[in-house]
């Protein structure tokens, strides 16, 4: 099988490593391809520039991921990086000839900020600029092609990210009673690996996949927990700006898959994360 990863960042090498081990044949693309492993077949491609999909002529691919991004946190930002990207894919004219394509999306899409649960059905926000020009580019890529629309909730994993860092800068959120959604980046790469596999194996993968642990700790009590076992007095911040979702994601769906977690939850995954830091730490 061949696999086109486009945008591959972290996430998409996770997956063109594992399936390369199969078998597969894998290329990717994005604007830096010297940060690609050398056994991929590498191509230099902007996704916001549709002049440079011409590289992609002659690739052939029977699936396509795509990891889209935000160009910017304004919504020109998300219509550049999702709806833009996702109208210049569904314009070229190899994709008839893909089998699949795998979009990575996310649960900001979702309009619950009450606290409830949400699915794969649930009500969509296209109220919000941002959220609606996400939705777009969901619908754009499936009139493309074959589509599963993944949406992951937050994704974590990395010993630098960003709640890593506030923690160890000593500042905390205030408290606050939202629920919190989270994948850890393995298993966000490994459930897109089961879902290519999957199909390419002819069995059933649904239009829409949500891609969140089994946990919904608000995110203050996981800074806390951080802070205790790093050895770090938090200070809180006067005001909490940064708009936290309030809602519950089911991942029922995917143990019907047959897919299982690594990191069925933040404490494993944070643990796991730990130990790793410790690992490499200078005695």
């Amino acid at each position: 099988m061949r696999l086109l990863i486009l945008g591959c960042g972290d996430i998409g090498t996770r997956v063109g490593e594992a399936l390369s081990q199969t078998g597969w044949h894998i290329t990717a693309a994005r604007r830096n391809v010297a940060k690609l492993p050398a056994i991929f077949e590498r191509h230099s491609v902007d996704l916001t520039d549709p002049a440079s999909f011409e590289a992609l002529t002659l690739v052939r691919p029977d699936y396509v991921l795509v990891t889209p991004t935000p160009q910017g946190y304004d919504p020109a930002g998300y219509q550049s990086g999702f709806l833009a990207v996702a109208e210049t894919l569904a314009q070229q004219h190899w994709l008839t000839g893909v089998r699949r394509v795998i979009w990575i999306s996310s649960t900001r899409v979702y309009r619950q900020s009450q606290g409830g649960w949400v699915d794969e059905y649930s009500p969509l926000n296209t109220q919000e600029p941002q959220s609606a020009a996400i939705v777009a580019a969901e619908a754009a890529v499936r009139r493309g092609a074959m589509t599963t629309v993944i949406r992951p909730s937050g994704i974590y994993g990395d010993p630098d990210g960003m709640l890593m860092r506030r923690v160890l800068s000593g500042v905390a959120a205030a408290p606050a009673a939202s629920y919190g959604n989270r994948i850890h980046r393995e298993d966000l790469a490994r459930l897109i690996t089961h879902c290519l596999l999957r199909d390419a194996n002819a069995e059933a993968v649904p239009p829409t996949l949500i891609a969140s642990d089994s946990d919904h700790t608000p995110t203050h009590e996981i800074e806390r927990w951080l802070a205790v076992q790093m050895g770090v007095s938090l200070r809180e911040e006067t005001s909490n700006a940064r708009n936290r979702a309030n809602r519950r994601c089911r991942n029922d769906r995917l143990a019907q898959l047959g897919f299982e977690f690594r990191f069925p939850t933040w404490r494993d995954g944070y643990t796991a994360m730990l130990s790793a830091r410790e690992a490499l730490s200078p005695h």
